[in-house]
């Protein structure tokens, strides 16, 4: 799908859109034009919206570092690793509540939309199964949703600071991912599909005149783009590289496992998956700056 919303956002950079989009919800507040989130029937709180396709690694600390911040998690999975068993652990053993919704691998916005329309709570938090949240920033975020005029929606923008290779490099000089993390649920919000460059990524559409943007300078938690697993690493490095050809169906009646060791020894010199991870995290660590700040305490088990 085409969108003129994502290329006019690109042209007028994040500044340019919140001052925008602030001052058209500014003028239909005023004029009292639109549903308020007391009309929208939803119970005060938070709901974590969790969509989750194998992500194993860092599930458990991932949810766990807002057990304290959420009153449910909502999560949508299609996993065929242990994913799913460990979020039921997570449920049985340590008493979160998460309802679970199976879906087959698909678009990840008909995940998020199935998630965002299960919601309980006023407020919807975006949390991927590889966010962690610093262990003050529960606290910080209820604090600061609490002081927000309660009569109007809002999308909240904070950076997470994203580490590469292990859990002690960056990714790059410029590591920091920002989007809208947490908003005020509203039953016209739905994510999209647009394709950017060739590449499907979800989209989250939100009314102008209704979102007022704001944007929190404090990174509140760490992105784990750094892979525990290996063979995983592999797999996910060949998809990106190769993600045009599989798109255009070049490997069909093959698994997607025989894909990757095919392209791994055309490549690598051998289809052990493992060992091609083993190689890739060696040269990602090499030319990545260290990373010396906090970590969550869920993690240090993981860095030991």
């Amino acid at each position: 799908m085409f969108s003129p919303r994502y290329y006019i956002r690109r042209f007028l950079g994040r500044r340019g859109t919140f001052f925008l989009r602030n001052m058209l919800s500014e003028f239909s507040f005023k004029l009292g034009v639109y549903k308020g989130p007391r009309e929208e029937g939803k119970e005060p709180g938070i709901s974590a919206m969790v969509c989750t396709y194998n992500e194993e690694d860092w599930i458990v600390p991932s949810m766990l570092s807002i057990e304290n911040l959420v009153d449910e998690y909502i999560v949508v999975d299609s996993s065929t690793d242990k994913t799913l068993d460990l979020i039921q652990w997570l449920k049985e053993e340590r008493g979160l509540n998460v309802r679970i919704f199976r879906i087959p691998p698909g678009s990840l916005s008909e995940a998020r939309n199935l998630a965002l329309k299960e919601a309980k709570f006023k407020w919807v938090l975006h949390w991927d199964a590889d966010f962690v949240m610093f262990d003050w920033a529960s606290n910080f975020v209820k604090d600061f949703t609490s002081s927000l005029d309660p009569r109007r929606h809002h999308l909240v923008y904070w950076p997470w600071i994203c580490l590469c290779g292990d859990l002690r490099h960056l990714c790059g000089r410029d590591p920091y991912h920002v989007e809208h993390w947490l908003f005020t649920y509203s039953s016209s919000l739905v994510y999209k599909d647009l394709f950017i460059r060739g590449t499907p990524m979800d989209h989250l559409i939100a009314p102008l005149k209704l979102f007022k943007a704001i944007y929190i300078d404090r990174v509140l938690g760490l992105h784990l783009k750094a892979r525990r697993n290996l063979r995983r690493l592999a797999l996910k490095q060949l998809w990106w590289k190769f993600i045009k050809e599989f798109q255009e169906g070049a490997f069909r009646g093959l698994s997607y496992e025989e894909i990757a060791k095919r392209k791994a020894l055309e490549l690598n010199g051998t289809d052990d998956l493992e060992e091609v991870g083993r190689r890739i995290l060696g040269k990602q660590v090499t030319t990545l700056p260290m990373y010396d700040g906090e970590y969550p305490s869920v993690l240090i088990p993981y860095i030991e």
